[in-house]
């Protein structure tokens, strides 16, 4: 039993699971100091500092987990990465300066946060060093730690009436908390070193995937961006605030997902174990996060309205119907969560920058088009552009792993009886509601779902029906 709740996966969801909490309590105690336009201006420059942090922890990251010789490797891809978040930084001190630099409180928010793309890139650099090394429970916990200090961070500096600026800080400390955490696990400095041959060699991996991280991008945070021009930073905030409730199923799931199957994908690459091995693994791992990821979701959805007014409260209710949207969003949008290992290492690197564009054309078009009225008809975009990434993706996967229709069926088969039986509990509790108050009737539906939901997964991890990924 210790082994198995030790099991790297069950690591890094317990992490993401407290890390999420983290991540709500933020944003619910924030929501008592700072209103809907002061978290759109914090908003805004966190979907900046994002967009140019995930480059650095994409593209030559992947580099080092594929190198086939890491030596030769290793050191000239550490300044390849500096030059990337070097980019990034200087690209959002550019963006800080045009809104009003040190004048205005957007300005300062921005310029703030533009470091820290540069300053993240020794933490990649290690975080790759420890994924490669099959060390997913470091590389997940660590993250938990600094979030955690971020948590206390925020309590303090809001107390002391910091405003949005409590949120701004909170990051600065996360990133110097990660940097210190990640040194210290893997206790390796880079050389001044850097080889035209290594540098080569990774641009078969760092090509196609800034590619579709750039798409992906796009399409998780050009709803911000686009909004950010043209609506206030109150709509901003309604959109962002939503996105940050309803995304948590996603990412409680698919983050150590993601680097636990880079991991495993990878290392059947090296080991030359073909599809079959790969098939495989795609299969458990998806089947299992569908069984995690679509219940929380539909639960979510349906009680939107509910968690946001005890999460944060009644000034925030405009986030509701954004929650719901985007919680079937990203529910579909899962489908493609492993497309890039998965083509990437059959050889079909260049479908997936395919699939990621098309989504990154119909959010842009629609938001163009639609994202004026408002935040909810901006969440209905990011739905659209979800259904055509998510449906190209399943194809795509399905041809390059050669997965029968029945067995893809199967595949979703638990995540989906789970799904319906949230559905049910929900339905069946919202009589309660009304006798008991909504918190407390919140508090009950969520156990009665927690309860039917632990009894179907015992039975399906007994019966081997779905198992736990490893790397």
């Amino acid at each position: 039993m210790l082994k198995r709740l030790a099991a790297p996966y069950v690591v890094g969801v317990a992490s993401r699971v407290i890390g999420q909490a983290i991540a709500f309590a933020t944003v619910a105690i924030a929501s008592k100091f700072i209103d809907l336009d002061g978290f759109g201006t914090y908003a805004f420059g966190w979907a900046l500092t994002v967009i140019a942090t995930t480059f650095v922890f994409t593209g030559f990251y992947q580099a080092l987990l594929r190198s086939q010789d890491i030596e030769r490797d290793r050191h000239t891809l550490f300044w390849a990465m500096l030059g990337v978040g070097a980019l990034g930084s200087i690209v959002i001190t550019g963006i800080g300066l045009t809104m009003g630099g040190l004048a205005t409180t957007e300005g300062r928010v921005i310029l703030t946060l533009a470091p820290l793309p540069f300053v993240n890139v020794p933490a990649a650099w290690w975080e790759a060093q420890l994924v490669r090394a099959a060390r997913v429970r470091a590389a997940s916990l660590y993250v938990l730690i600094y979030e955690s200090f971020a948590l206390l961070t925020v309590i303090v500096l809001l107390s002391m009436g910091w405003g949005v600026f409590a949120l701004v800080t909170s990051r600065v400390v996360a990133v110097a908390f990660g940097l210190l955490q990640t040194g210290l696990l893997v206790r390796r400095l880079p050389r001044f070193e850097f080889r035209l041959d290594a540098l080569r060699a990774s641009r078969e991996t760092a090509g196609p995937l800034w590619g579709t991280t750039s798409v992906a991008l796009l399409s998780n945070y050009g709803a911000d961006l686009i909004l950010g021009a043209l609506a206030s930073p109150a709509v901003v905030g309604a959109y962002r605030g939503g996105a940050r409730i309803a995304m948590t199923a996603a990412d409680l799931v698919m983050q150590p997902l993601g680097l636990l199957s880079w991991s495993k994908f990878t290392r059947i690459e090296k080991e030359g174990a073909g599809i079959p091995a790969l098939r495989r693994a795609w299969i458990e791992n998806m089947s299992l996060a569908a069984a995690l990821m679509w219940p929380m979701s539909m639960a979510v959805a349906l009680l939107a309205p509910l968690l946001v007014v005890t999460i944060l409260d009644d000034t925030w209710l405009p986030a509701a119907s954004i929650v719901s949207i985007l919680a079937v969003s990203k529910s579909i949008e899962f489908f493609a969560n492993l497309l890039e290992p998965t083509m990437l290492t059959t050889g079909n690197a260049g479908r997936q920058l395919k699939i990621r564009s098309a989504g990154a054309v119909t959010l842009i078009v629609t938001l163009l088009a639609f994202g004026r009225f408002g935040p909810e008809a901006a969440a209905y975009c990011h739905l659209a552009a979800s259904v055509v990434v998510g449906a190209a993706s399943l194809a795509a996967t399905a041809k390059a792993l050669e997965i029968p229709l029945r067995d893809m069926v199967m595949t979703f088969l638990p995540g989906a009886a789970l799904a319906a039986l949230t559905y049910v509990a929900v339905h069946w509790s919202s009589s309660l509601w009304g006798s008991v108050g909504s918190e407390v009737g919140l508090g009950l539906t969520l156990v009665k779902i927690s309860v039917a939901w632990l009894i179907l997964m015992a039975i399906f991890m007994r019966r081997r029906v779905l198992v736990l990924p490893t790397p």
